[in-house]
Order: C-alpha cells, then sequence, then structure tokens
C-alpha cells in the first residue's frame, strides 16, 4: 500500500498529487521538496490502490520522543468520499505505531470543519493552542492552524514540546526566529 520515494523520477510522479491538493502557502517550493528526500528524519509515500496505481501520497517526519508528524497526505479527487483516504490513515499510522501530530486550518467554513471531522473520526483530538506554522516558502509570512494529535490531546508542557520539535526539525526554525514566530 506504501511506495516509500526515493528518487527523483518517483518524486516527479507523486509531486503533481500535492501541488493539487494544497494551496502554495502550504506547500515548499517543488525543489525544497525534492530535497527533503535527503533528510534522514523526512519520508514521502505513494499510496497504492488495490491495483497498484498511485492514488495518493503521504509525507512524515520521524521526530525524537517516538513522535510522527505528517506533513502532508493527499488523495486524488476521484478516490476521495469513498473510504480510501481514512483506510490509508489507520493502516499508515498502525503501521508506524507512534504518537502523532499534524496541523489543520482553524474551522472556519465547511472544508475545514470537514476536514477537522475526518480526523476526529479516525482518533485525533483538537489542541485549542495557539500555533503558527512557519513560512514554507521564502516571501511568505506564518499563519495559524492548530494541532491535532493522537492518540490524545496534549497538555501544556507536553505541547510546548511538539510545537518546538516541529519547529525546529520541520521547518528550520531556531532560537530568535522561534521567538519572534511565537509572538
Amino acid at each position: 500500500m506504501f511506495e516509500r520515494v526515493l528518487t527523483e523520477g518517483d518524486f516527479e510522479k507523486v509531486y503533481p498529487i500535492l501541488a493539487q491538493s494544497f494551496p502554495e502557502s502550504e506547500l515548499r517550493a517543488k525543489e525544497d521538496q525534492l530535497a527533503l528526500l535527503q533528510n534522514e528524519r523526512y519520508r514521502l509515500y505513494a499510496i497504492k490502490d488495490e491495483k497498484e496505481k498511485t492514488g495518493g501520497v503521504i509525507a512524515a517526519w520521524e521526530l525524537p520522543d517516538d513522535l510522527l508528524y505528517v506533513d502532508h497526505f493527499a488523495i486524488l479527487p476521484e478516490k476521495r468520499n469513498h473510504g480510501f483516504g481514512g483506510e490509508v490513515l489507520d493502516v499508515f499510522l498502525k503501521w508506524k505505531k507512534k504518537k502523532v501530530v499534524l496541523e489543520v486550518e482553524l474551522p472556519e467554513d465547511a472544508i475545514t470543519r470537514r476536514r477537522i471531522g475526518f480526523y476526529k473520526r479516525h482518533g485525533f483530538a483538537w489542541n485549542d493552542y495557539p500555533y503558527m506554522q512557519p513560512p514554507m516558502r521564502k516571501g511568505q509570512k506564518p499563519f495559524a492552524l492548530r494541532l491535532m494529535t493522537k492518540p490524545a490531546a496534549l497538555d501544556a508542557e507536553t505541547y510546548e514540546q511538539y510545537r518546538s520539535s516541529i519547529h525546529q526539525m520541520v521547518y528550520g526554525y531556531t532560537g530568535e526566529d522561534l521567538g519572534r514566530l511565537n509572538k
């Protein structure tokens, strides 16, 4: 069901799924996304359906303390609303056997509320702590999101640990950068 993307050729097959599924503000530039394949903590997987056709993509980071950060999860439009995405997510998380964190938009419209509901149905908890996603591309500004976690919601101390790990290891923010971002 999951095929790790290790080569530029494989990347070229899955990147269009990310590009059509996420706005530019939530996706790194193509060359920056490709460069992540060299990072020992980063994993990009093509999601294969029962016919071995690529039906989606999932990108995750293996962080310290047995934590998995799901960076991107996208299912092709024709595969949506038929249970494929939920099945894939459940199998992926069972396979990884880790605590999981991901970012979601604030529930401001029907689409964002539906996305949050999807993750809740799959065991994720909403954390209402203020969270700023660092810019994904040069020239962008950070923007407000929230973290969802599995298997449970976080206390304030654990939330700070997760936030700090994500900002440092995924986005490359350290020290002074983090202070400015979180004000």
